[in-house]
C-alpha cells in the first residue's frame, strides 16, 4: 500500500530533462517517491493510506532556500532606518535574546518558509552569528525542525569587532554578562557541529561562520587560522561550509588557504568581486549563494550573468527576513531577472526555467542534497509542493506553465507543502504546529526582547514620509 498518492497535478519535475507532464501522478512510499507518470498510463488507482486530488495545480519540488539568519523575524523591520543596524541587530541577538525568542524565532521562520514553498531551509544563527554557547542554536534548530521542515543551521567565526559581550537570562529574568573571545567561537562551533549534527528528525548543524576570507579588524595570520578551522571542522564532521564573501576574500583564501575553496563550500553575497576571483570561482567549483533583495546586493551587484558565463556554480536565496525582506523564494526569482536584465539592458537574461533550477537543483547540489531532493524523480525523497493555478492572475495556465510560475505567481499561491511523504500543510493550513499559537508565541517573546533593548528609536522613523531616511 502507497503512503500518499497525488493525482491529477501538472507535474512540473526540474529533473535533467526539465519534463514537464501536463496531467500526472506521484506515489510515495516511506517518504520516497516509487513510481509517477501520466495519469493514462496509470490505470486504476492503487491503494493509497490518503489520496490528493491535484487537479487545477501545478506539482513541483519543494524550494531549497539555502541562506537566512535566525532571529530575523522577531526583529524584521527594527532599526531599518538607521545606518548602524548591523550593530544594533547584534546587540539584540546577544544581549537580549533568551532560548524562547530563539526556539518561537525558529518555529515562526520555518512556518514563513513552508507557507512559501520552501521544504529546505538554512539559518545562520543571528546576523554575525552568536557563538557564546549552543543554546540558541539548538533551541532555533529544534524550533524550525518541529514544522516538518528540513533544516540546516550553524555558527562559526563570527563577524566584527572583539571582544564580544552576551547575557545569558536566567528564568527569573536576571542575567549573566558574558566576554566572548575567538577561541570560544571555535570551541563552540566544534561543539555544536559534534553534538547537533545528527540530533534532530530533518535538521542538522553545519558550519557557518559570518564571513570568511580577509575579515576586517583581524590580523591576516588570524583570518588564515580561521579559514583553516572552519574548513577542519566542516570536513572531519561531513558537513557543509557556508559563510559570506565579499570583493577580495576569495583572492585572499586562495592564496593563503585554496584547499577552502571547494563545491561543499558556499559563499552569500559575493558582491564586489574582480573578474580574477570570478575564474577562481569557476575553477574551484565553490558555490555562490545570491540574495537578489538584500542591502549587499543594493549597494554592490553580485555580477550573476558573469558568474553563469563562466559556469560558476550559483544558487538564489532570501537571505532572511530583517530588517526589509521576505522568505518568499518567487519574488526573489523574479528579482534576480529583473536586477540582471536592468544591469546589461537586455529583457532576454536568465529565462524562467533557468531561474526556477537557481531555488530548487542547484542549491540542492550545494548542500549536497542533490541526490534526495531538488527535482521530482523516482527515487528521491517526497519533498513536493503544490500551486493552486485556478487563479485569475495566473490563468489561463495551461500554456508555458514555467513561466506563468516564475513571472506571476506568489508565495501565497502555495496550497500544500510534502516533506518527506509527509503533509505539513494542507490547503494552506499547517498540520504540525498550531499557527495561532506560533503566533501568540513569537509575540511574546518579542515583546520581551523589545522591553530589554529599551530603544524606542528603533520603530520611530521621524523620516518615514521624507526622500531619505539617513
Amino acid at each position: 500500500m502507497l503512503d500518499l498518492l497525488l493525482i491529477n497535478g501538472m507535474l512540473i519535475t526540474v529533473d535533467e530533462e526539465n519534463t514537464i507532464i501536463p496531467k500526472g501522478y506521484i506515489a510515495v512510499r516511506g517518504g520516497d517517491i516509487v513510481e509517477m507518470g501520466s495519469m493514462d498510463k496509470l490505470g486504476e488507482l492503487p491503494e493509497a493510506k490518503k489520496v490528493m486530488d491535484m487537479d487545477g495545480h501545478a506539482v513541483l519540488p519543494g524550494l531549497i532556500d539555502a541562506h537566512g539568519h535566525g532571529g530575523h523575524c522577531l526583529t524584521r523591520t527594527l532599526a531599518e532606518h538607521i545606518e548602524e543596524w548591523d550593530d544594533i541587530a547584534e546587540y539584540i541577538y546577544y544581549s537580549c535574546a533568551d532560548e524562547e525568542f530563539w526556539y518561537h524565532e525558529g518555529v515562526l521562520a520555518a512556518a514563513e518558509r513552508i507557507k512559501f514553498g520552501t521544504t529546505t531551509g538554512v539559518s545562520m544563527i543571528g546576523s554575525t552569528p552568536r557563538i557564546d554557547s549552543i543554546e540558541p542554536l539548538e533551541a532555533n534548530l529544534a524550533g524550525s525542525v518541529s514544522t516538518g521542515i528540513r533544516q540546516f543551521s550553524g555558527i562559526g567565526f563570527p563577524d566584527g569587532k572583539w571582544p564580544k559581550k552576551s547575557r545569558k537570562y536566567k528564568k527569573d529574568g536576571s542575567f549573566e554578562e558574558l566576554t566572548i573571545t575567538p577561541e570560544l567561537a571555535a570551541v563552540n562551533t566544534e561543539k555544536s557541529v559534534r553534538l547537533l549534527r545528527d540530533k534532530y528528525k530533518r535538521g542538522t548543524c553545519i558550519v557557518a561562520p559570518g564571513r570568511m576570507g580577509a575579515r576586517p579588524n583581524v590580523s591576516r595570520e588570524m583570518n588564515i587560522l580561521q579559514n583553516k578551522e572552519m574548513l577542519r571542522i566542516a570536513k572531519e564532521y561531513d558537513v557543509p561550509l557556508h559563510t559570506h564573501a565579499f570583493g577580495g576574500d576569495v583572492k585572499f583564501m586562495y592564496e593563503t588557504s585554496p584547499e577552502v575553496l571547494n563545491p561543499s563550500t558556499s559563499l552569500t553575497h559575493s558582491t564586489g568581486y574582480s573578474d580574477e576571483e570570478l575564474d577562481i570561482l569557476a575553477d574551484t567549483g565553490a558555490y555562490v549563494f545570491h540574495g537578489p533583495t538584500t542591502y549587499s546586493n543594493a549597494v554592490g551587484h553580485c555580477k550573476v550573468m558573469e558568474m553563469l558565463e563562466r559556469k560558476v556554480n550559483l544558487a538564489v536565496v532570501t537571505d532572511g527576513t530583517a530588517p526589509d525582506r521576505s522568505y518568499d523564494l518567487w519574488r526573489d526569482m523574479k528579482n534576480v531577472q529583473l536586477i540582471q536584465r536592468f544591469r546589461f539592458r537586455d529583457g532576454g537574461l536568465l529565462p524562467c526555467g533557468k531561474v526556477l533550477r537557481l531555488v530548487t537543483m542547484e542549491p540542492a547540489k550545494a548542500l549536497g542534497i542533490d541526490k534526495i531532493t531538488g527535482s521530482l524523480e523516482v527515487g528521491k525523497r517526497a519533498d513536493i509542493i503544490s500551486v493552486d493555478v485556478m487563479q485569475p492572475h495566473l490563468a489561463p495556465f495551461g500554456v508555458m506553465p514555467v513561466q506563468k510560475l516564475v513571472y506571476h505567481a506568489m508565495g501565497q499561491d502555495v496550497d500544500n507543502v510534502i516533506i518527506e511523504g509527509e503533509v505539513v500543510m494542507e490547503h494552506r493550513v499547517l498540520t504540525k504546529v498550531d499557527q495561532k499559537k506560533v503566533l501568540a508565541d513569537a509575540e511574546k517573546s518579542f515583546n520581551l526582547m523589545f522591553e530589554r533593548l529599551n530603544r524606542r528609536d528603533v520603530v520611530e522613523n521621524p523620516k518615514l514620509y521624507e526622500l531619505r531616511q539617513y
